[in-house]
């Protein structure tokens, strides 16, 4: 369930939500930044960083399992690394997180200019975001990202996380013998990709 967590700086809230049987429940909150303006910024909420961190924090109190939802984009680049050092010394106990790939949808269909990056050119960020919380223990998962923007060793980490009815796969991707493990593309990201998208042959 999707939900942008800032309801549950009332610890009663999340005291009530705790109660019900919520075993198979996990609540994907996004968080942008480590830095607060940055987060609100993205968001276009005074104040929304501190009530999601404090949210987080009630949910995890009571015991609510929680996915830490990251849209990669221009505005947070420079700081994923120091985002995942943020979550894994103050977040540790959420049960996963999810780097994801921008999808060209929305208001973020409106604002590509300010927003896209191709994923090809921050490999080596995310390396190093993912390394710093497997280091932690903290269950990492990779959405949205096509295989042939990503070096090998973070192969692990993807998922095919795209629902199938929006799901597709570029005249690119013919040929490409790792296609069935690859996550494709949202339909809106069809006009916009990775320039670096090509078969793979093993």
């Amino acid at each position: 369930m999707l939900t942008n967590g800032r309801n549950f700086q009332d610890i009663a809230l999340a005291t009530k939500l705790a109660a019900l049987d919520v075993s198979d429940i996990m609540l994907g909150i996004p968080l942008y930044s480590d830095v607060a303006s940055v987060h609100d910024y993205i968001v276009q909420a005074d104040g929304a960083f501190d009530e999601t961190i404090r949210g987080i924090l009630n949910l995890g109190r009571c015991g609510v399992p929680i996915e830490i939802r990251v849209v990669i984009h221009e505005q947070n680049i420079n700081r994923l690394p120091e985002l995942c050092q943020f979550i894994a010394r103050n977040l540790q106990f959420v049960h996963q997180v999810a780097l994801m790939a921008l999808e060209p949808t929305g208001f973020a269909k409106a604002n590509m200019e300010a927003l896209w990056i191709d994923p090809f050119d921050y490999q080596d960020t995310l390396v190093e975001a993912v390394a710093i919380l497997r280091r932690a223990h903290i269950r990492t998962h990779l959405f949205n990202h096509q295989l042939c923007t990503l070096p090998r060793s973070l192969w692990p980490h993807t998922a095919q996380s795209i629902s199938e009815w929006k799901n597709e796969y570029l005249d690119e991707c013919r040929g490409c013998e790792v296609k069935s493990q690859c996550g494709g593309f949202f339909s809106s990201a069809i006009k916009k990709h990775s320039s670096h998208i090509a078969p793979i042959q093993l």
